[in-house]
């Protein structure tokens, strides 16, 4: 074992404390000033750990035996747990979650924004902590027969073979062991992805909360369905809440599930699901929040921190299907929104038409030449931001800043981007106001943000 001082090597094996948890939710812990970030700890713990990465400035390492066990560890609920590579956080108590990530909301808003003399409420917890999924994406791999699941961490070709995942319905992990069983029975071999042979690739369900309505997306490889009517019918017949059945055929290389041309099987080609009142339609192509109950409270929260009085006009940026824009639609005069996904922008003035929301107007494009090239009458009062996981671009940044409105209304999935944006939104002369974090993820290192902007 290296002297104290040492730098640790590949191969080194340490004990260590950790006494915190980095954005991403590794476990940290410190020798003699040099950083160690932990796969498999939690604060408090006292771990012999192996080093897998050993960098300039940093290390890797991953937990080897557990000394001592840290007062909030607790039992990990999830049969797949530590070898499927999500649900991380299943092994520190819920209480401890939400306080790191309330911390680390703060940490990316105050360390790499530079903000400061923000008040932040209290987050809010997650209600349920499990089965709360209304969307998940699994891989097919050839396995010993077969697999489908998810990815295992740092693997693209090999998969953990789910039989049941804790984060959605019992109803979907039943649909995707019947689809497996399915997909074994054809004989057809899962996709290579450096061949390029094959057939089975994907599967994602969608399902509705508050409907019961699920879709089921089966992706596949160039070639015939195998037996295509027989399999709707039985499927249909077995799991009566399928209301969307679609086959969806990806003939490129990359790995992705969605955007593609798809065939109705059965049913119709899309689904229907209810947040905060309004009735929306859902397409195999369309961004969603996945997690439904929470949803609905995020979007309150962002509702209350526009404190709209019902005169103004409001930008939603990034507008999805209509989501928030047709929830606010109800307490301003006009609200616009701008999206780059075309059938996203189809479903969201659908649903506005469905909802009786006539105040509303949708275009399509990217935000940065829509905000540009856009003629208005009036300056927005208010402009709402949902961005990616990536953040905004700084020249879409720029464009909000030049709109000149007196509040703007951030919705975040990604604390780190969000204060990027946050800092370029501060020098542009608005000061945060307030900011409130949302589990909309629990037992992962996810946190939702809603932040108020006000013009200096």
């Amino acid at each position: 074992m290296n002297a104290p001082l040492d730098k640790p090597k590949t191969h080194d094996e340490l004990e260590l404390t950790i006494d915190n948890l980095a954005f991403g939710g590794k476990g940290v812990a410190r020798r003699a000033g040099f950083v160690i970030f932990v796969e498999g700890a939690v604060p408090g713990d006292r771990v012999r750990a192996v080093v897998t990465h050993a960098r300039r400035s940093y290390a890797e390492a991953r937990v080897k035996e557990l000394l001592n066990q840290s007062p909030e560890r607790v039992e990990p609920k999830c049969r797949h747990f530590g070898v499927c590579g999500g649900c991380s956080w299943q092994t520190l108590s819920y209480d401890a979650q939400l306080r790191y990530k309330q911390s680390q909301v703060t940490e990316c808003l105050e360390h790499i924004g530079g903000i400061h003399g923000f008040e932040i409420d209290e987050p809010l917890a997650a209600e349920p902590l499990w089965r709360y999924r209304n969307k998940v994406e699994f891989s097919f791999s050839p396995g010993d027969n077969l697999d489908l699941g998810f990815h295992l961490p740092g693997e693209w070709r090999r998969v953990v073979n789910i039989q049941d995942c804790l984060l959605h319905s019992e109803t979907t992990n039943a649909i995707r062991n019947a689809v497996r069983d399915f997909a074994r029975s054809t004989g057809l071999a899962a996709w290579e992805q450096q061949s390029e042979t094959g057939f089975w690739r994907h599967l994602v369900l969608r399902e509705g909360i508050n409907t019961g309505e699920i879709m089921v997306n089966i992706v596949t490889g160039p070639g015939d369905f195998p037996d295509a009517e027989s399999f709707a019918k039985n499927l249909m017949a077995a799991f009566p809440g399928i209301a969307s059945l679609v086959w969806s055929v990806n003939d490129t290389r990359a790995s992705v599930a969605t955007g593609f041309p798809f065939t109705v099987l059965a049913g119709r080609d899309h689904i229907f699901e209810e947040i905060c009142g309004l009735r929306f339609k859902v397409s195999p192509q369309t961004f969603l929040q996945t997690n439904t109950l929470m949803a609905e409270r995020l979007y309150r929260k962002a509702l209350e921190y526009a404190g709209l009085e019902g005169h103004e006009f409001v930008f939603d940026l990034y507008s999805g299907i209509g989501s928030i824009a047709l929830l606010m639609a109800k307490s301003c005069s006009e609200i616009l929104g701008i999206e780059i996904v075309e059938d996203a922008v189809r479903l969201a003035r659908e649903n506005a038409l469905a909802n009786g929301v006539t105040n509303s107007r949708f275009i399509s494009g990217k935000v940065r030449a829509a905000l540009k090239n856009i003629e208005l009458d009036r300056q927005p009062d208010l402009v709402v931001l949902d961005p990616p996981r990536a953040g905004a671009s700084k020249k879409e940044v720029q464009r909000v800043i030049e709109l000149g409105a007196p509040r703007i209304v951030y919705v975040s999935c990604n604390a780190s981007t969000l204060a990027g944006n946050a800092a370029q939104l501060a020098e542009g002369g608005y000061q945060l106001i307030r900011t409130g974090a949302v589990d909309m993820f629990p037992h992962t290192p996810h946190i939702e943000v809603v932040s108020l902007f006000e013009r200096s």
